[in-house]
């Protein structure tokens, strides 16, 4: 087998991205009102700012979506975790047990050590493959080599 990477992404941003809209829309309509109405300009300039917190935000959402995403990358020896602050390795040969729920995976080290992988989109393809080729990888290490 050879390396192959995953990534878990969180659920994208709705609420932001439903905000900036919203906050685009009303910026857009200040910033037409002055003209059409014989509005103050403070309102135009009202309207220029909101538009300007809108793209701020969207901008904000895109770049923190981004960053929270997860990279696992499984070898023939062991896997790499890297994901926002944090960085999990292990061997193969050093996991004693993995514990499945809907929506995560731990990988035991022992008694001690645990690391968790969570889906927060809950249960997607990439999890699913993700588990798959955690299995194969961890029987291929065990030498079962697909007999189950």
């Amino acid at each position: 087998m050879s390396s192959r990477t995953h990534v878990l992404t969180p659920p994208l941003p709705l609420r932001a991205v439903a905000v900036a809209a919203g906050l685009a829309v009303v910026g857009a309509v200040l910033i037409v009102l002055p003209t059409a109405l014989q509005s103050p300009a403070a309102v135009g300039v009202i309207g220029w700012v909101l538009l300007a917190a809108a793209v701020v935000l969207l901008v904000a959402a895109a770049v923190s979506w981004r960053r929270m995403r997860v990279v696992v990358e499984f070898t023939d020896d062991g896997y790499l975790i890297t994901g926002p602050g944090s960085r999990e390795e292990g061997r193969w040969a050093d996991v004693t047990k993995v514990t499945q729920a809907p929506t995560s995976l731990t990988i035991h080290h022992g008694a001690e050590r645990r690391v968790r992988l969570v889906s927060q989109r809950g249960v997607t393809a990439e999890l699913v493959h993700l588990t798959g080729d955690l299995t194969r990888r961890l029987d291929a290490s065990r030498g079962y080599h697909g007999q189950l």
